[in-house]
């Protein structure tokens, strides 16, 4: 779905406001809407980053890193 909606997003840009296509361009800018949604949605998918067996007496340190995805 992801790939869609990119796809979408890029010939509404290209062929849509580039090319003067007014229904690429209403294509493109629903893509766009979904995109922003879902952003402000925080529907965004988790993913597991390490999976590590601790034995006794081990510990384990969480940190959180800044989001540079702006």
């Amino acid at each position: 779905m992801a790939g869609l909606l990119g796809y979408l997003r890029r010939q509404g840009v290209v062929r849509g406001l580039l090319g003067g296509r007014r229904a690429w361009l209403v294509l493109g800018a629903m893509a766009w809407t979904i995109r922003l949604l879902r952003r402000f949605a925080g529907t965004r998918q988790l993913r597991t980053v390490s999976t590590e067996e601790l034995r006794p007496g081990e510990g384990l340190l969480i940190s959180h890193l800044p989001d540079r995805r702006q």
